[in-house]
């Protein structure tokens, strides 16, 4: 069954460090390209699942991304959410969009604190912004 008939928001607002499909160089080597959207955000702010759906994996320590978690939206669909200072949800867990789901860190290789953030539909990688969206800005505040 989808989980994502309510649509799909940002995980967290920011500045987008690294776009979709950009070629990526580790080490003086060129390497695949890069399969999500990098926001980067302050330390420890709350990371929001896109959509509802089940927490299909979650990892403390994984080499390139560090805290990972992978949720299961159905139908073929999962979203990514790496780099996290800390996560605050299991494996088997169902959420709803909008759950805060971890908080922003620079865990695995990462340079500063942001959250990569992917999609995929059948192990096919999407960019996210075509499937959310463009990232909400902030209202403006009236005087």
């Amino acid at each position: 069954e989808p989980h994502f008939l309510s649509g799909f928001q940002w995980p967290v607002t920011g500045r987008i460090s690294g776009v979709f499909g950009s070629q990526r160089i580790l080490n003086g080597q060129p390497r695949r390209p890069h399969v999500g959207i990098d926001i980067a955000a302050p330390l420890g702010t709350p990371v929001l699942s896109i959509a509802d759906g089940v927490i299909a994996l979650v990892h403390q320590n994984m080499f390139f991304t560090g805290k990972t978690l992978m949720i299961d939206h159905g139908h073929g669909l999962a979203s990514v959410y790496a780099h996290m200072d800390k996560i605050l949800v299991k494996e088997g867990q169902s959420v709803t969009k909008g759950t805060t789901i971890g908080q922003v860190g620079k865990t695995g290789r990462a340079t500063g604190p942001h959250l990569h953030w992917g999609i995929s539909l059948f192990a096919t990688h999407l960019d996210p912004e075509l499937v959310a969206g463009a990232m909400p800005m902030d209202k403006p505040r009236k005087k």
